[in-house]
C-alpha cells in the first residue's frame, strides 16, 4: 500500500498542467514558489539584512582606529594589521565555506557561519586584548563573509 506521501503526490501529479508560459498550474492557479508571500518578505528581509554584515563590521571600525590603539595601549599600525587580516580573512573564507556548501547545504552552514559571526561580535565587545581583538577580528570577518557569499552566490532560495 503506498504511503500517504506518494498517494498525495499521485493527485497532484494528476492535477498538473502546464500553461504557454510553462509555469505549473494546480488547480487553475499559477505556482511560481512554494513559499507564502509572507514567507518571501522574510526570508528577502533576512538575506539582505545578512548582506550587510560584511560592509558594516568594516567600514565601522575606521573611525575607532586611535581610541582603540590608546585603549589597548598599542599602535596604530598593530591595529591597522587587524583590517589587513579582516580583509585577507574575507576573500579566502568564503572560497572554503562555499566548497562546503556544496558538500553539506547551504542552510546549516548559513546558520553556522552567522553563529561565528554573532560570537566574535560578542567577543569582540568583551575583549580587552590586543591578540583577542585581532583573532576575534579575523573570526568576524570569517563568518560575515561568508554570510555575503552564501546571499550573493548562492541566492536566498533553499
Amino acid at each position: 500500500m503506498p504511503s500517504a506521501t506518494a498517494f498525495e503526490a499521485s493527485q497532484l501529479a494528476g492535477s498538473l498542467e502546464l500553461t504557454e508560459t510553462s509555469a505549473p498550474v494546480i488547480h487553475g492557479e499559477a505556482v511560481y514558489s512554494t513559499f507564502s508571500k509572507a514567507s518571501k518578505k522574510c526570508i528577502s528581509f533576512a538575506a539582505s539584512s545578512a548582506a550587510m554584515f560584511s560592509g558594516l563590521s568594516s567600514f565601522i571600525y575606521y573611525p575607532a582606529i586611535s581610541p582603540l590603539a590608546d585603549s589597548l595601549h598599542t599602535s596604530v599600525a598593530l591595529i591597522n594589521l587587524t583590517i589587513t587580516s579582516y580583509l585577507i580573512i574575507s576573500g579566502v573564507v568564503p572560497s572554503i565555506v562555499g566548497d562546503l556548501a556544496d558538500r553539506t547545504g547551504r542552510r546549516p552552514l548559513y546558520m553556522v557561519t552567522f553563529a561565528i559571526y554573532f560570537a566574535a561580535n560578542i567577543g569582540l565587545a568583551l575583549q580587552d586584548s590586543y591578540p583577542a581583538l585581532f583573532v576575534l577580528r579575523m573570526l568576524q570577518s570569517a563568518g560575515s563573509s561568508s554570510l555575503l557569499a552564501h546571499v550573493l552566490h548562492y541566492g536566498i532560495d533553499g
